[in-house]
C-alpha cells in the first residue's frame, strides 16, 4: 500500500532529525589558523619567515589565505585529494596534509619554480574532543546559513578545558556537526552519501520534470516538488538505520510524482 503525500512529510521531518553516525570530522580538525615558518627556495622575491595563515570553511567550500606570506598572494579554494587539500589558482598551486593532529604540513609552488615549504602548527586545548568542538565550532562561525552561530567560539577559544571535560566536548561537537550538516555548511561525514541512494536520486529527476511541467497546477506543483526536496535532503542526513525508511519514503513519493506527471501529461 502507498504512503499518502501527508503521512510521508510527517515521517520526513522525524527522520530528517536523526543524528549522522559518530565519526571524526576531516573537516573539524582541519579548520583553524596556523603559525609557524616557512622556507622560500628558487624564487625572485622571498616572502615571509613567518606566518599565520587561517584554514577556512565557509558555507562547504575550504579556503586559505595566503596573503600574508608576500605581496600578490590572495586566498586560494581548497579540494580533497589523496594528499589532503589543495588547490591552485592561476599560477600558484598548494597542497596540504596533517601529518599528526594540529599540525599543517603546507607545500605551494608557482609556475615559475619558486617552491614555498613548511610546517605549522594550530593552537590546542590538549584535549582532543574539545579541539575537535572549537574545530566545527570555527566553521559553525563561518556559516552564512543559518542567522547566529550555534555556539560561541570567542567563549570556547577562552575556556580553560580539562580532561573531564572530554564527554561533554564530545557530546556538543556531534550537535554542532549534525546542525552544520543539516545546514549545508559542512558535509555528510558518510563519503557516499550522495550516491548511494538510487532511489532518491530518482526522486530528483521525477521532482525536476514536475517542477518544469506547465500543465501541473502551481500550487500543486509548489508542495509537490518541495516534498520531494524534504524527501532527498533527508536521505543526505539519515543515518544508515534510518536510511532504508528514507529510501522507502522516495519510492512512495517518485510513485506519487509519476502519477501526477502522467495526470498532467507532462514531459
Amino acid at each position: 500500500m502507498r504512503v499518502s503525500i501527508v503521512a510521508i512529510g510527517l515521517l520526513v521531518a522525524g527522520s530528517a532529525r536523526a543524528a549522522p553516525d559518530p565519526k571524526p570530522s576531516t573537516w573539524a580538525d582541519w579548520a583553524g589558523s596556523y603559525q609557524g615558518s616557512l622556507t622560500w627556495s628558487s624564487c625572485s622575491v622571498a616572502g615571509a619567515k613567518m606566518v599565520s595563515l587561517p584554514l577556512d570553511f565557509v558555507d562547504g567550500v575550504a579556503t586559505i589565505d595566503l596573503s600574508s606570506t608576500r605581496p600578490g598572494m590572495r586566498a586560494l579554494t581548497l579540494i580533497e585529494d589523496e594528499h589532503g587539500l589543495a588547490g591552485r589558482q592561476g599560477d600558484v598551486a598548494v597542497v596540504l596534509h596533517r601529518p599528526r593532529a594540529d599540525r599543517l604540513v603546507l607545500a605551494i609552488d608557482l609556475d615559475s619554480g619558486c617552491m614555498v615549504r613548511g610546517t605549522l602548527a594550530r593552537n590546542s586545548t590538549s584535549v582532543a574532543s574539545c579541539d575537535h568542538l572549537i574545530g566545527w565550532a570555527r566553521i559553525d562561525a563561518k556559516c552564512t546559513k543559518h542567522l547566529t552561530p550555534t555556539e560561541d567560539l570567542a567563549n570556547l577559544l577562552a575556556t580553560a578545558w580539562k580532561p573531564g571535560d572530554a564527554a561533554r566536548c564530545t557530546s556538543r561537537a556531534a550537535a554542532l556537526e549534525h546542525h552544520l550538516v543539516e545546514t549545508g555548511c559542512a558535509p555528510h561525514p558518510d563519503p557516499m552519501i550522495g550516491v548511494r541512494s538510487p532511489d532518491c536520486l530518482d526522486l530528483s529527476q521525477v521532482a525536476g520534470r514536475i517542477s518544469r511541467c506547465g500543465t501541473v497546477l502551481p500550487d500543486l506543483k509548489q508542495v509537490v516538488v518541495s516534498l520531494a526536496s524534504s524527501v532527498v535532503s533527508a536521505a543526505q542526513t539519515a543515518d544508515r538505520s534510518t536510511l532504508p525508511m528514507v529510501e522507502q519514503q522516495c519510492r512512495d513519493v517518485r510513485a506519487e510524482l509519476i502519477a501526477i506527471a502522467t495526470k498532467f501529461g507532462c514531459p
